[in-house]
């Protein structure tokens, strides 16, 4: 049972739980309500629940490359115009990201960070979005239905998913997909102790 943190490595995840299978992501039972839930693991004893946890860090890049920077269909356009223009990110417009380089990108994270200060202390009018919430709490909203059997870092899914799988017989699980890289820069390219230092500000407890 695959309690899923959004924010984190949930598709890649998904997808490895569908090979288990031999079944598309689709195929896979979702979307129950606390009764249904219940009822389902009564009705399978033996079960395991995990969750995967994510560093803050690639974290809070990650969803500030898909959802703010980005203009598809994964943006969060409503927010991201809101950050552009009432809290002056340097974000380009949409098609508009020939200017947009590599400085530009850390200062405009560094701003999305402190952003997500006030907002996750409810001093902003912009909603907590799950991809961004607390690590922690989530893990507390699980705790009314039971908590994880196993809490899984990232960075070490591909040796533990599979180790669950086999103790669960099944014996040849596929390798874990990797997270796929965040564009149009990666963290790596923009990290420094000032960054690292905010993050661990914004997210206390989940460091």
């Amino acid at each position: 049972l695959y309690l899923p943190i959004r924010g984190g490595p949930v598709e890649e995840v998904v997808h490895w739980m569908a090979t288990l299978d031999h079944v598309s992501p689709d195929g896979l039972i979702n979307g129950m309500n606390q009764k249904q839930l219940r009822q389902w693991k009564k009705g399978n004893p033996g079960f395991r629940s995990f969750t995967v946890l994510r560093h803050p860090a690639p974290r809070a890049h990650s969803v500030f490359c898909r959802r703010i920077l980005g203009t598809g269909k994964q943006s969060y356009g409503a927010i991201r115009e809101t950050l552009r223009r009432q809290f002056k990110l340097p974000l380009p417009p949409a098609g508009e990201a020939g200017s947009y380089d590599r400085e530009t990108h850390r200062i405009a994270f560094g701003m999305f960070l402190d952003f997500l200060q006030s907002n996750l202390a409810g001093q902003t009018a912009v909603r907590v979005d799950a991809e961004w919430a607390s690590q922690s709490q989530a893990l507390a909203g699980f705790a009314e239905l039971g908590p994880p059997d196993l809490l899984i870092r990232e960075d070490e899914m591909e040796a533990d998913l599979p180790a669950l799988a086999r103790k669960l017989g099944r014996m040849d699980p596929d390798p874990v997909p990797a997270a796929v890289p965040d564009v149009p820069f990666a963290l790596d390219e923009i990290y420094d102790a000032e960054l690292e230092a905010l993050i661990a500000s914004v997210y206390q407890r989940d460091y």
